[in-house]
């Protein structure tokens, strides 16, 4: 079971400008129990103001995980297909 994540905002900087014009690096934070890493979100300076950047940042990065969630629903076990996986013992018995 997975529980719940934080995320917070880490860091906002200003980049070189990319090939699509982003020049600002909004960086996230995302920590659960086991689980912790950064995702940069990557915002162009000219379409939003400073009150607006971590707004939409946050707006892209639901996108992301949405994405995610969308590419790997085929991976999804049910309990039954979880149950049978478990009771498959193929690691070699520990003598002692």
């Amino acid at each position: 079971m997975i529980g719940n994540f934080t995320v917070r905002v880490a860091r906002i900087e200003m980049i070189e400008s990319n090939e699509r014009g982003e020049d600002i690096r909004l960086t996230f934070h995302i920590e659960g129990h086991q689980t912790s890493f950064n995702l940069p979100i990557f915002l162009n300076s000219r379409e939003f103001d400073d009150t607006e950047v971590v707004k939409i940042g946050r707006s892209k990065l639901h996108d992301v995980f949405r994405q995610l969630c969308c590419q790997c629903q085929d991976w999804q076990l049910s309990e039954d297909e979880r149950r049978q996986l478990a009771e498959i013992n193929v690691r070699p018995a520990t003598l002692i």
